[in-house]
Formats: C-alpha cells, sequence, structure tokens
C-alpha cells in the first residue's frame, strides 16, 4: 500500500457474517512488525465520552461519538488526528493524520485549541508482514487515495463508504473519459 491510502471494503467483504469489517473504511499505516490502521467509520454506541473519562482519567472528554478502530487492543483509546496539532506525545503515521493520547490534546480539543479533525478511537487494527498484501490480492479490500471524508462523523457506517465509492467511481471514469480524448487528438494529428 501506498503512504495516505485508504482501505475499503469491497463486495467479498461485504458478504462476511463479521460485521466489523462489512463496509469498513480503514486508514492504514507501516510499523516494524507489519500494517496497523484504524476503521474510520464504525461507531461504538454502547459507550459515552462521560464514561471514557473515568476508564482513563485524562480530564473530562470532549462530548465526541467514539469510534471503534479495530478487534486489537479494544480497552485502548486513541486519539487519531489531522496534523495540524503535536505536543511531546504525538506520532505522525500518514502525511494525513497522527495519532495522541494525554491529558494535553484532550484539554486542548475541549478548549477548542486541538486538531481540526479528530476521532476517538478504541482499539486497532494490525496485520503481520504479508498479511495484508494477501487479503488485498484475493480482493478483500480495494485501495483509494486519501479522502477528506475519512474525517467525517457519519451515523451510520455505510454512508462514508458509499461517499467514498461514489467519488472513486467518478475520478475513474474522468480519468478514462480523460484518455479516450487523448487518444482521440493524438490520433487526428
Amino acid at each position: 500500500m501506498q503512504q495516505d491510502e485508504l482501505m475499503v471494503a469491497t463486495n467479498r467483504t461485504n458478504l462476511t457474517q463479521h460485521d466489523l469489517w462489512r463496509c469498513a473504511v480503514i486508514l492504514t499505516f507501516e510499523v516494524e512488525s507489519g500494517t496497523m490502521g484504524f476503521i474510520l467509520n464504525q461507531p461504538v454506541s454502547n459507550i459515552t465520552p462521560h464514561q471514557l473519562t473515568g476508564m482513563y482519567r485524562v480530564g473530562e472528554m470532549p462530548v465526541s461519538r467514539i469510534w471503534c478502530g479495530g478487534p486489537q487492543m479494544t480497552e485502548r483509546c486513541t486519539v487519531l488526528h489531522s496534523p495540524d496539532y503535536a505536543n511531546a506525545d504525538t506520532r505522525p503515521i500518514t502525511q494525513q493524520a497522527s495519532i495522541t493520547f494525554n491529558r494535553d490534546i484532550i484539554r486542548d480539543i475541549r478548549e477548542g485549541q486541538g486538531p481540526r479533525h479528530y476521532k476517538i478511537m478504541l482499539g486497532f487494527c494490525q496485520w503481520e508482514s504479508g498479511q495484508l498484501d494477501a487479503e488485498l490480492t484475493r480482493g478483500v479490500w480495494h485501495t483509494v487515495g486519501w479522502r477528506r471524508t475519512a474525517w467525517s462523523n457519519y451515523k451510520r457506517k455505510d454512508k462514508m463508504w458509499r461517499r467514498i465509492i461514489e467519488s472513486e467511481s467518478v475520478m475513474r471514469s474522468h480519468e478514462f473519459m480523460d484518455s479516450v480524448w487523448s487518444a482521440g487528438e493524438t490520433g487526428s494529428r
């Protein structure tokens, strides 16, 4: 995978029994042991920001939707955010996103001084070296370039997925028409 690409579930994935992967949009990044990522469109409905405040003791959490980043370590909470914010504990993961979790970012978000875009994530996804490449080859996932839609807070999981698929389809059709048009101009000379 390229830096700043999103993985989106394919129809093959959407037919599986596991709801977590259906219509998933995942931001991935390379780590030493393989690939990690965060599902960007899986809301968590049974935990509130108030409950997270008590669980993590980092000060009052901002009122925000909570997202399930993946099936690994769901007890771990991370703030995925745009790169316009950084403190000593911030780790850039792509050109479009960084991760941080400490009292400072929580306070800064509450006070309006945090990142422009953020998502409070519980858990993450992880693939061993070569595992994700095999899934991509089998057609489990499709990769697309980064979309600002990834920061959206849609209530329904499939809405972000549909928006990204639709924009990818439009972009690909424009590329195809441009190539046909260019070929026609070259042939007429």
